[in-house]
């Protein structure tokens, strides 16, 4: 089973079915004229482009924001997902046989969609194999192999397809195939079949009139065929052209073969000295010099063992496979790149006999323009013992020199601070036994697809191996002896360069001197200033400008405004809104940022920069207008705001359906949810986020943004067990309510505050906010306001103890609950009653209020009061010997504190059910229980908890069970 794509001219699936040849394996190559083809063509041109795309990365997976982007483009439909699923079904589909079902197949991982097959069967693989062969083998060999890959071309790459992607990739592949039609004409001219490429090269020169490889090919053919005149036509024709249309004379190869025929040069007939026209070309010889180029090996080299054992399989896996080998080493500037390839280069220089050369490529060098590959070829052709006036002119001519000097030998290239995969292609080796490092703050993705490069993505250094590279430059024993030198190592943030400069400042400053460094690195204000060592090599300001300023427009503009985010990490839709773009655009624009090192994606959908990038960041954000800078903060905050409001809506719609918040211009309209679960995992990925959006909002006066968050996270925070902060974000929320002039909010803000105090068992302090509370709703007769206030004072009650005192509190709730219709808190008041009845023993009462609460919690399904209303009858059967009904009652509760994330309630009733087995003597159930109870509590800071289900656990016993659990 083949597959062919665009060589073909078209996407087919090929069936070959052979006779078996005697004496030959059946595993032999089809003998041509003996096989029976049958062809394949996958049905709408949109399912083929699919086919071709996964067919162009065989092997090699492709997500489905890749697939989505490459057929579609920018605009994909709406259903494009559905679409592409479908087309890959039916791909699959026409694995008909056995066969075919064992030759190839699609599947889906963890990182995309990938076609699996044997790279052998694709055309456009063999074709490049091919290619490589005959550039490597011998005179008649390479001929052989160049005439066997042309045959598999037939007609235009991709024809009948058309996208966006394919387009531009097609022109990549038909200049790929004219360049080995290119070189398959000079093994010819150097065989001397002048006469056989005459009329080819007459039609190929007609169809590329301006390409001057394809015209000094068929001149040179005119002329070694002895038609002399013909060849100086054709020149003319050639000059003519190119003044006409680029006002310029042909290059300096073409302009020297003239110079040659002009004079009747006789050299210029000759195929090669003391060698017949026909006589097959004989091997390169062996350079007359070995270059030895690498720079030293760096001192104090630290740490990066997994870098270079990566190295060194990447090494042995191409060998492995008789191919040359690439590795690219990517990461932000001062990271550690070039020290890298070094060290690993001069631990394996004696493995490369044949010569190790090096090129600085310039590609982010501040003042200097990126080395051009002509220039850099011109200089490894020098070492490698080429003399000038065989030197070809064009870049083309000197790469294909260069491959040739180095065709069977083991040579080693480094190619440092490389610009992009265009500035490194031509630099490459084509012959195994060759190894090249490629050094860049781009990670050149296009070269790993061209050339199959491994990658090596270097971070920055572990805290332990940053010490140690700090300590050797300063000296172990101050190193130790000086706590602002850790200060200082700290805020270097594992930047090999930025620690480097750190050391410099620091090795000859008295103690003084030291704490003054420190402070300056610790200051964000001050850092970069800090970081620079006077030269443009090691200013760390002036490293990330470099890279900054080598991005296009549009991503240069994302990249300064991530400067304004307050955050360590922002997702795609806060981005994209903060940006003003779409989410697609946006993405675009951090790949570009991610292929530079400048940003990454550490979870997915989730972008973050370094430390010393992020001030950077901030610093060029800094330059736009005050206020454009405050309007995008606003809008950052905004989009937090509402999308919090949005999930806590759907998290808990029974509590914030009359949540007393400002009114807000509808400018956008916030993420949807579809249930709880995916509003809770929101909140759990954004928690940390949406911290600093409040702390930002607050310094900010942005007075509306900090109320709505802070009601928007008392959920989510109340299930979490994370008081302190619940407490916190209140005081800051009444602050803005305050400010605001909004005395109904600040009420309400005030209960809230309180509701959160008793959480965290500060029940003192809860009781004076609710009564300010009851006395403003009381005097504006606000019904909501009396309501909630009566219900928080009955459950901070319940908390004292007073279970008494609650029950009145509890009664003018429950009116006031059932004059606005609110069944749910109701049913939560009833709730409450019957635990507080319970708790002054008076079981039978309790019972009868929770069983009129838990009908109407589960017609408005309503997880968090089922839960509460299920512990408090467990409660009531466990203290009445029915244990039995008591598990039954815990087991319900837990399931819905489990089902709707409250893990702080979840960790009580672990520790409940632990007891509960505990005294019926069933010890693996109660360690069970304990167990999840303390790590519930450790998660969640409640240390006095966990400390009480680690002694359980060590005694084996229970403590009296009269603990008052937050409820």
């Amino acid at each position: 089973m083949d597959i062919g794509f665009a060589l073909l001219g078209d996407v087919v699936i090929r069936s070959r079915e052979s006779e078996v040849v005697p004496g030959r394996s059946q595993d032999s190559e089809v003998v041509p004229g003996r096989s029976r083809e049958s062809e394949v063509v996958p049905g709408s041109p949109r399912q083929r482009c699919v086919l071709a795309l996964l067919l162009v990365d065989v092997n090699r997976p492709l997500s489905l924001d890749t697939l989505v982007e490459r057929i579609w483009g920018a605009s994909p439909p709406r259903q494009a997902s559905a679409t592409l699923y479908s087309y890959i079904s039916r791909l699959r589909a026409l694995r008909v046989t056995p066969a075919e079902q064992e030759a190839w197949d699609i599947v889906r991982t963890s990182a995309g969609y990938v076609l699996r097959t044997d790279e052998r069967r694709v055309d456009l693989v063999r074709f490049r194999t091919l290619v490589d062969q005959a550039r490597t083998g011998t005179s008649e060999e390479a001929r052989g192999r160049y005439e066997e890959a042309l045959a598999l071309w037939r007609g235009r790459p991709f024809a009948g397809l058309s996208s966006e992607w394919l387009d531009g990739y097609r022109l990549t592949l038909e200049a790929e195939h004219l360049g080995v039609r290119i070189e398959h004409h000079e093994l010819l001219l150097a065989q001397g079949r002048h006469a056989d490429l005459v009329q080819p090269l007459a039609a190929l020169s007609a169809a590329h009139p301006l390409d001057e490889r394809i015209a000094h090919q068929h001149i040179l053919a005119l002329y070694r065929s002895g038609q002399p005149a013909a060849a100086l036509a054709a020149y003319e024709r050639v000059r003519s052209r190119v003044a006409d249309e680029l006002g310029s004379d042909p290059g300096p190869r073409l302009r020297e073969l003239h110079r040659r025929m002009l004079v009747s040069d006789a050299e210029l007939l000759a195929v090669a000295p003391g060698r017949s026209p026909h006589a097959p070309a004989p091997d390169v010889e062996p350079p007359s010099r070995v270059p030895r180029q690498l720079p030293a090996s760096p001192t104090g080299f630290i740490g990066r063992d997994d870098a270079l054992k990566l190295l060194d399989a990447q090494a042995v896996a191409h060998a492995d496979q008789n191919t040359p080998t690439v590795s690219v080493i990517g990461g932000m500037g001062g990271i550690g790149k070039t020290w890298l390839a070094l060290r690993w280069a001069q631990e394996h220089g004696d493995e490369f006999p044949d010569g190790q050369l090096y090129a600085q490529l310039n590609g982010f060098s501040p003042g200097a323009e990126p080395a051009r590959p002509q220039d850099v070829l011109h200089a490894f052709l020098v070492a490698l013992g080429a003399v000038e006036h065989e030197m070809p002119a064009d870049t083309e001519g000197r790469a294909a020199l260069y491959r040739t000097l180095v065709a069977r030998r083991r040579v080693l290239v480094l190619l440092d601070n490389a610009r992009d995969s265009a500035q490194v292609l031509p630099l490459l080796p084509g012959s195994p036994g060759c190894l090249t490092l490629v050094t860049s703050r781009n990670r050149l993705s296009g070269l790993k697809v061209r050339s199959g490069a491994g990658s090596v993505d270097l971070g920055v250094l572990p805290d332990t191996e940053s010490s140690r590279l700090f300590s050797r430059r300063m000296g172990t024993a101050r190193a130790a002896a000086e706590p602002a030198l850790q200060d200082i190592v700290r805020s270097c943030a594992g930047l090999p360069l930025a620690l480097d400069i750190a050391a410099a400042h620091a090795v000859s400053l008295p103690v003084d001197a030291l704490d003054h460094l420190a402070q300056e690195l610790r200051d964000p204000r001050t850092r970069l200033d800090a970081l620079d060592a006077g030269d443009v090599s090691t200013n760390l300001r002036v490293l990330f400008s470099s890279s900054h300023h080598a991005l296009d427009e549009e991503s240069a503009h994302v990249f300064r405004l991530m400067g304004l985010s307050p955050l360590q990490d922002i997702a795609l839709p806060a981005l994209a809104h903060l940006v003003d773009r779409t989410p697609a655009q946006t993405r675009r624009a951090l790949r570009v940022l991610q292929e530079a090192c400048l940003v990454r994606q550490h979870l997915p959908g989730r972008y973050h920069m370094h430390d010393l990038v992020r001030l950077y960041a901030e610093e060029e954000a800094a330059r736009l207008p005050e206020r454009l800078r405050g309007r995008l903060t606003y809008r950052l905050v905004d989009f937090y705001a509402r999308t919090a409001h949005a999930a806590h809506r759907v998290l808990d719609p029974h509590r914030t359906a009359e949540d007393p918040l400002p009114a807000e211009p509808p400018e956008f309209t916030p993420q949807a949810f579809d249930d709880a679960d995916s509003a809770l995992a929101w909140f759990e990925a954004e928690y940390t986020a949406l911290e600093g959006i409040a702390e930002t909002a607050r310094r900010h006066g942005i007075h509306s943004a900090v109320c709505r968050l802070t009601w928007s996270l008392h959920t989510f925070r109340w299930r979490r067990g994370l008081f302190a902060e619940s407490i916190q974000a209140w005081h800051s929320a009444l602050e803005a309510a305050t400010a605001l002039d909004d005395l109904s909010l600040a009420a309400h803000t005030r209960q809230r505050l309180a509701v959160a105090l008793a959480q965290a068992g500060r029940y003192e302090e809860a009781l004076p906010h609710l009564s300010d509370a009851l006395a403003y709703f009381g005097e504006s007769a606000d019904i909501t306001g009396l309501t909630r206030t009566q219900h928080a004072l009955a459950e901070v009650h319940v908390r004292l103890g007073a279970y008494e005192s609650a029950l009145p509190h509890f009664a003018e709730a429950l009116d006031g609950y059932r004059r606005l219709g609110n069944q749910v808190g109701e049913s939560n008041v009833l709730n409450g009653t019957g635990w507080a009845l319970a708790r002054l023993g008076r079981f039978a009462d309790g019972e009868e209020h929770c069983l009129q609460a838990l009908p109407l919690l589960q017609q408005h399904r309503d997880g968090e009061g089922q839960a509460s209303t299920w512990d408090t009858l467990g409660h009531i059967a466990r203290h009445t010997g029915r244990t039995e009904r008591a598990l039954h009652a815990y087991g319900e509760a837990l399931t819905h504190f489990q089902a709707i994330g409250n893990a702080n309630r979840a960790a009580d009733t672990w520790s409940t059910l632990g007891d509960l087995h505990a005294e019926r003597g069933e010890t693996a159930g109660a360690r069970e229980a304990w167990t999840a109870a303390r790590d519930l509590y450790r998660t969640q800071r409640r240390h006095a908890a966990a400390a009480r289900m680690a002694s359980n656990l060590a005694t084996g016993r229970a403590d009296d069970g009269n603990q008052v659990k937050e409820r």
